[in-house]
């Protein structure tokens, strides 16, 4: 049945396996190209899973400080990019 309990509870499963994958990412054995892009990116990710959860809980506050910081997040993704494209 689709409610809003199990909506929030997937989410908040979705927002866990993706902080494993940030710390997972955060402390390869073997450095990867785009290891710093790719934590950002799915910090962003767990900061907008944050506030959907937020939103569902009817916590309007936390979950557009929660959007807030996810689009800070993806501005750092967009300086690094800038930067590695303006190197090339």
């Amino acid at each position: 049945m689709n409610t809003s309990s199990e909506a929030l509870r997937l989410l908040q499963q979705a927002a866990s396996e993706t902080q494993q994958a940030i710390n997972i990412i955060d402390n390869l054995v073997v450095e990867h190209d785009f290891q710093d892009v790719a934590s950002l990116v799915a910090q962003a990710a767990s900061a907008l899973l944050n506030s959907a959860q937020q939103l569902m809980q009817s916590n309007d506050v936390a979950a557009f400080e929660a959007m807030e910081n996810a689009e800070d997040l993806l501005d750092a993704v967009y300086d690094i990019i800038d930067a590695e494209t303006d190197e090339e």
